[in-house]
């Protein structure tokens, strides 16, 4: 019953301020529109008194809450003042629109509830500091989140992984150049993403091939835009070729890379791409088994050329050379083919 006081309270006033306008005028004073036009107005009036209250009664409990605090933009509340106060003269002074003053009234207490909150007066770790030093405080960080809707919304999907990619790419040759420091901060400040500072020459971890390729399929598993995910080719390129000297390591990320962007952008407009398969031949019945309980989810199929295990498809060349080299590396005899794959036919 308690916590519903508000709604009846609201609905008498509601009921009261009708029948004073209903009474107000003499008979004949005024038509049956204006009465129902002067309940609709004192109604509204009603109705942002409570929208008022509820507003402010959410927040209000959680006002000792930093993160509440922080949340309210300082500005926004204290427009609330330029906006309301003149709207408040005119109907007072000029216009006589009383109702019209009253609503002003509400929006200057929200006006005021909110801006005394946003600045973190309520918080408790700021009990002894003036309201002055509050309020710079929170126009600070006004200034400081002003453009992150913006970024937000001009940013390309996926920015803060395609930052990751750079910085690991530009690790990949466990050498990291200041031109290629250059160029991530450039995209990371266009982009708005803070990211830890980048010093040349050994990078601090050191980046594994594999895993820097599963970086770019998460980020193609975001789905972009297939005009951005192709522009990322021409980012990586850039960045690989950023200090005018393009390792090995670097020529075959690139290419890796470049052959997946292929395939997302095939998949999402159709087309053949050139992949390039690796298959282990087994010598035997002894490689077979061997095969079998070194790799147990490949199955052994028959091809032309007898049984092959067929590991997996490769975009690059060279990155398909370094896998064969693998499993020649521990006597596994393997190979490589290049075939034209649509990807759209397979799904």
């Amino acid at each position: 019953m308690i916590r519903n006081n508000h709604y009846i309270i609201g609905f008498i006033l509601f009921i009261v301020a009708g029948t004073n306008i209903l009474q107000a005028s003499p008979v004949g004073e005024a038509t049956l529109f204006e009465k129902f036009l002067g309940v609709l107005v004192s109604s509204a009036l009603v109705f942002s008194l409570i929208k008022g209250y509820l507003t402010v009664n959410k927040i209000w409990k959680r006002r000792k809450n930093e993160e509440v605090a922080n949340s309210i933009s300082i500005v926004a509340a204290m427009l609330g003042f330029a906006v309301g106060f003149p709207f408040l003269l005119n109907s007072v002074l000029i216009t006589n629109d009383y109702f019209s003053a009253a609503k002003s009234v509400i929006a200057l207490c929200l006006a005021f509830v909110f801006t005394m909150i946003g600045t973190g007066y309520y918080v408790d770790n700021n009990r002894g500091v003036g309201f002055l030093t509050l309020l710079g405080r929170a126009l600070n960080l006004e200034r400081k989140e002003s453009g992150e809707l913006l970024s937000d919304m001009l940013r390309p999907k996926g920015a803060r992984k395609i930052i990751d990619i750079l910085v690991k790419l530009a690790a990949i040759d466990d050498d990291i150049a200041q031109e290629e420091i250059d160029l991530i901060n450039q995209f990371a400040e266009k982009w708005n993403i803070e990211i830890p500072e980048l010093v040349p020459g050994k990078p601090e971890t050191i980046t594994n091939l594999v895993d820097l390729k599963s970086l770019v399929q998460s980020y193609l598993d975001e789905g972009p835009d297939t005009d951005v995910a192709e522009s990322l080719v021409d980012l990586i390129n850039l960045m690989a070729e950023a200090d005018d000297e393009v390792t090995a390591e670097e020529a075959m990320a690139v290419a890796e890379f470049t052959g997946m962007i292929a395939h997302y952008v095939s998949l999402e407009k159709g087309g053949e791409i050139e992949m390039w398969e690796v298959n282990i031949v087994p010598q035997g019945d002894d490689q077979i088994n061997a095969v079998g309980e070194i790799l147990p989810e490949l199955d052994v199929v028959q091809d032309r050329g007898g049984r092959v295990f067929k590991v997996g498809r490769y975009f690059s060349e060279d990155y398909a050379e370094a896998v064969c080299s693998k499993y020649i590396s521990i006597g596994l005899y393997s190979n490589t083919t290049k075939k034209m794959v649509d990807f759209s036919k397979e799904q």
